[in-house]
């Protein structure tokens, strides 16, 4: 796979917008989407702080950031997100307590993205966001990320996750696939167990490589704050990660 197949959401979604406008079009879209381009009363802003972290044997990443996202219309929005990425590369990372086999280099770079969150069905949202990046690199990007329940209403209602990165500067395409399913559900918490993996394309990997492992999610609700971890084995040996989340939600 390459960069192809984010140009590929790219060039639907706006197939798909252009039929949007076309009077037929206009007439199916206020069948199954009603009030499509009503705005949204009251409006629904989100803020959501995140950090987190991947270690394996041959680098490392730290990462922290926030999402800011504001409602438009019942099925899109718009939202920006500002990442900061501290990359340390070499060989050893498994050992934390043998200081000689620490990172031989470290590069930091923030990462500054935009774009429309549709809401496809009522538990599907598919996003889509263009960026650039600012330090260390200095990356033009196009993201496609698509979140989605499914059997929302049966005993083990499953989430799945996808997530499509192209950065132009090094010509690689990341990619990442989830699938999860709820293990625990209380007033309180959420607990959501499965699998996943990631795997890149393109550009400087020479071919392709990939890493893949089982992951854990814990949410609680009062406060939506969640854990996420995952860890495995692939291209660079064995690898773990762990990040957080904390969301904000106001009504206007």
């Amino acid at each position: 796979m390459s960069g192809r197949l984010t140009f590929a959401c790219v060039a639907t979604l706006a197939l798909v917008i252009t039929a949007v406008w076309t009077g037929s079009a206009h007439a199916q879209l206020s069948s199954y989407y009603p009030n499509f381009f009503s705005l949204k009363e009251p409006g629904n802003f989100q803020l959501v702080l995140y950090s987190g972290g991947y270690v394996s044997d041959q680098s490392g990443v730290t990462q922290e950031g926030f999402q800011i996202e504001q409602s438009v219309t019942r099925y899109i929005g718009i939202f920006g997100r500002a990442t900061g990425y501290q990359l340390y590369v070499g060989h050893g990372f498994s050992n934390p307590l043998d200081p000689t086999t620490g990172p031989s280099s470290r590069y930091n770079f923030g990462r500054f993205q935009g774009g429309l969150d549709f809401a496809i069905l009522p538990s599907t949202h598919f996003y889509i966001s263009g960026g650039h990046d600012a330090g260390d690199s200095h990356s033009s990007l196009v993201e496609g990320d698509l979140n989605s329940w499914l059997f929302a209403y049966s005993r083990f209602p499953l989430n799945f996750s996808f997530s499509s990165l192209h950065t132009w500067e090094n010509g690689v395409t990341a990619t990442e696939i989830d699938l999860r399913t709820v293990a625990m559900s209380t007033e309180k918490f959420l607990l959501l167990a499965g699998a996943g993996g990631a795997f890149w394309t393109g550009g400087i990997t020479n071919g392709s490589a990939g890493q893949g492992g089982p992951d854990l999610t814990v949410l609680y609700r009062p406060w939506q704050l969640g854990f996420m971890t995952q860890f495995g084995y692939g291209t660079a040996k064995q690898f773990g990660t762990i990040s957080m989340f904390r969301q904000f939600s106001w009504s206007e």
